[in-house]
């Protein structure tokens, strides 16, 4: 054989070997086929409507011939005769007389810290642990929609901050710190005028600083009777809100009303007793538990829904108008990719999980579609598609028992 035929046939044996070999390394280090680690999910059938709150407010009369000075915060429980506000002769006095309360209440809570740690009954764990739950609160708090519980937070932080100082022995006592704040105390005392009168509630309920005008238009005898028409008109007025004579309202009960209109093609989804939530999205993001209680429609199918919530708070006990979401059925699952699921030679819904190197059948019991994804059943049952199962997402040829490198 001629030297240029063998080169030519070593050439081709080498390039096949090659080949062979790459073709082998492939099959090793490729994974023919795409995977999704299984999570739960959960989501809500949702409509999306706007409303007026109704309540049962009475205005509080008050000629404020001063500073008015609230000594009660929006959204606070207070007594029949309760003090609500103080009258100051001038806006210094009463800023005075909110720094004097705010070293009164200083001092008492370092005497009462003082006196613990010295009887050793603090806990070291309980404060560490209040501590680390307050500090989460205060990171959702400063992502939320309102920051009135900052001055809370502060108190509440400072205190325990100062607990856990005298339990660890980081300090003996306050002595320093309450010397400084009482001779403070001692210089503010008598350097303003005392408040010339105060304001007390005429009922109990939730007090709120505002007057909108609707407290005498809208009427709680009259919530469950709201037509679809009569509700529109109401959301599209603009009642004069004179406060001339009054410094605010009390929510006379707990249990308040929001109503609706609910387009047409919604009104069978919403039927009298359900319990939704409502999320008013421009107010706070605690959802709120409500009950239907009335649903009255017109000849074209809309809806006036009215809904009794028992939930109160500084930001709900102000709103009137907004717009609300409303949650219906609650689906909570598998969350699956449409393009997963298929249907077996016995008619059974599932999707092509990867167990080990293995593409295996798992069946699924489908709650809710939607045209990216589904939402399956977790369940425990043999055979079904479990948390954190890896499902195929891309893949050819692919079979129950495939083996797959």
């Amino acid at each position: 054989m001629e030297p240029f035929v063998k080169r030519i046939i070593t050439v081709v044996i080498s390039l096949f070997l090659i080949a062979y070999v790459g073709y082998q390394a492939y099959q090793v280090f490729y994974n023919p086929v795409k995977t999704e680690t299984v999570t739960s999910y959960s989501m809500y059938d949702t409509i999306d409507a706007e409303g007026i709150t109704i309540r049962s407010e009475t205005r509080i009369a008050g000629e404020a011939d001063g500073f008015l000075f609230y000594t009660v915060e929006n959204g606070s429980r207070v007594s029949k005769g309760g003090v609500i506000a103080q009258v100051f002769p001038t806006e210094a006095d009463a800023l005075a007389q909110r720094e004097l309360d705010a070293l009164n209440q200083e001092i008492a809570s370092l005497k009462e810290i003082q006196l613990q740690g010295t009887a050793n009954r603090t806990n070291l764990d309980v404060i560490d642990k209040q501590i680390s739950q307050l500090v989460g609160q205060i990171t959702e708090g400063v992502n939320s929609l309102s920051l009135s519980g900052l001055s809370d937070w502060h108190s509440r932080l400072l205190e325990l901050l100062n607990k856990r100082q005298i339990t660890v022995g980081t300090v003996e006592n306050f002595d320093t710190r309450l010397a400084a704040l009482n001779q403070e105390k001692a210089s503010l005392e008598g350097s303003f005028s005392q408040a010339v009168s105060s304001v007390t509630s005429p009922e109990a309920g939730y007090f709120v600083s505002e007057i909108d005008g609707f407290e005498e238009t809208l009427k709680v005898d009259d919530a469950l009777l709201l037509t679809p028409e009569r509700l529109t008109e109401l959301m599209e007025s603009t009642p004069s809100a004179d406060s001339a004579g009054y410094v605010g309202k009390v929510v006379r009960n707990y249990e308040w009303y929001f109503a609706c209109l609910i387009p047409a093609e919604y009104a069978a989804s919403v039927r009298m007793e359900m319990t939704p939530t409502l999320l008013f999205p421009f107010v706070t993001d605690e959802p709120v538990s409500a009950t239907v209680v009335a649903a009255n429609r017109d000849k074209e199918g809309n809806t006036a829904v009215v809904f009794e919530c028992v939930t109160m708070s500084s930001a709900l006990s102000s709103m009137r108008v907004e717009p609300v979401q409303i949650r219906l059925q609650k689906y909570e699952g598998l969350r699956v990719p449409s393009s997963c699921i298929i249907k077996n030679e016995e008619g059974e819904y599932g999707v092509y999980a990867l167990v080990g190197d293995t593409c295996t059948f798992r069946r699924v019991n489908i709650l809710h579609s939607e045209p990216e994804y589904v939402i399956c059943e977790e369940t425990d049952k043999d055979g079904y598609l479990k948390l954190y199962d890896d499902i195929i997402t891309e893949g050819k040829g692919l079979y129950d028992g495939k083996t797959v490198r």
